[in-house]
């Protein structure tokens, strides 16, 4: 378990914006801000996907940052097959994130939702001390956008938990919120 420390100016080629925070498990933390204010490249940069423009992203931890991103998934493959191949866990991620009737079906027949839903269960579940996910609560109803706060919030006990969202509720969620506007 780490602390995170970004002290860094981010953007592709021209600065969008500058941070100087520690994140800390214990607490879930939102990114705020209209379109284009950098929420999706602060997680790249945080990712290392991309380099800050001037600055540091400094992880004090010997874990794994993972940064979930778009789902993709394998065309022949069912959910269950999918899960299996993702985690030992499956059983218990069908049974938390009730996926017992999409396990003998591939992603691509599912609805959008049903999808979402196939991906956070299998990207939650992979072991990482930092975790960055870019607004998870697509394609989800208001029921699922709840439930997916609960499992983010029991995720941010023990690890770094940093969402990027426009919905007020997952916004709620968090212990503390950075407006990037």
């Amino acid at each position: 378990m780490g602390m995170l420390k970004v002290d860094c100016t981010y953007g592709h080629k021209l600065p969008i914006g500058h941070l100087d925070m520690t994140f800390v498990p214990g607490g879930m933390y939102g990114l705020r801000g209209p379109n284009g204010a950098g929420k999706s490249t602060l997680l790249s940069t945080i990712a290392g996907e991309l380099d800050p423009i001037e600055g540091a992203i400094d992880f004090d931890g010997d874990g794994v940052i993972m940064r979930v991103g778009d789902p993709i998934f394998y065309p022949d493959l069912t959910v269950s097959e999918h899960l299996k191949l993702l985690t030992d866990e499956s059983d218990e991620l069908v049974d938390t994130w009730r996926l017992e009737d999409l396990l003998p079906h591939p992603p691509m027949w599912l609805s959008s939702g049903q999808r979402q839903r196939v991906f956070l269960a299998s990207q939650l579940a992979v072991p990482a001390d930092v975790v960055l996910i870019d607004e998870p609560e697509r394609h989800l109803d208001q029921n699922w956008i709840e439930f997916l706060c609960t499992q983010l919030q029991d995720r941010a006990k023990d690890d770094i938990v940093i969402v990027a969202s426009h919905a007020d509720i997952v916004l709620q969620a968090c212990a503390e919120i950075i407006d990037l506007s």
